[in-house]
């Protein structure tokens, strides 16, 4: 009983957080339709890349553009579906939150399909804010495209908010997350902790890289963390066990 109710405590808690993200996402998003944010995103982009050119840590700034594309490379809608397919194999077959003997093939499957469908209504969500906030992207002359050795794109889209690379890399970080501190085997300190680690170093240099290379702006990343955020809080509510 006390795993049950602990269980039912932190479903609840993540689907708090994850309504609550995403009421944020709404309310972020009509201040942005409406013109905010937009001289705070305009300094920071400017800011934020000359730190990063005139540092007289970061002078090869080839190798900088090549880490920055590269990070954005591993949050590309292919990667990212690829992504959320293992984490779809892995939640149906993880004997640690899906017992077959008692939830039955076809409910396993069913909540285990929970990943894809609110990756998809994430797709959807970048999609309509696209057509709907009508953000003005980032203009020409601020897109910065270094050589590298990583496939990428010269398409610079007319409306860039939220960011469907933030909003990517967070979901799949924190449904990881989830996974890497609830799977048994993965229990050892040295494991999780580096895992953790790798997971958000990977959302922090794809948000940073979408602001310096000119794809967004700051209020895209917000916008995106917080959409990838609540879907995937809300995912991951879906594993929690609250019966017997």
């Amino acid at each position: 009983m006390e795993y049950i109710s602990n269980g039912m405590n932190k479903r609840t808690l993540l689907i708090v957080s994850g309504c609550c993200l995403m009421c944020m996402f709404a309310i972020f998003s009509y201040g942005i339709r409406h013109g905010g944010f937009q001289h705070i995103d305009f300094a920071f982009t400017v800011k934020l890349q000359e730190a990063i050119d005139k540092s007289p840590r970061l002078r090869l700034s080839r190798m900088v553009g090549e880490v920055m594309e590269g990070s954005t490379f591993f949050a590309s809608p292919e990667v990212s579906a690829f992504a959320v397919l293992c984490l779809t194999f892995l939640s149906f077959f993880s004997l640690r939150f899906i017992d077959i003997s008692k939830w039955g093939t076809w409910k396993s499957l069913m909540k285990a399909g929970i990943i894809p469908l609110l990756f998809l209504l994430l797709v959807l969500a970048e999609i309509y804010g696209k057509t709907v906030v009508h953000h003005p992207a980032p203009p020409f002359f601020m897109i910065k495209n270094p050589t590298t050795v990583f496939p990428k794109y010269y398409i610079n889209d007319q409306f860039s908010y939220p960011s469907g690379h933030a909003a990517r890399a967070v979901f799949i970080a924190i449904v990881f997350s989830y996974f890497i501190l609830h799977t048994s085997y993965l229990k050892k300190k040295y494991i999780w902790v580096g895992g953790l680690a790798v997971l958000g170093i990977y959302v922090f240099f794809v948000s940073v890289s979408r602001i310096y290379l000119g794809h967004h702006w700051l209020s895209d990343i917000i916008g995106g963390l917080a959409l990838g955020g609540g879907m995937a809080s809300i995912a991951c509510a879906f594993f929690f066990r609250t019966d017997s």
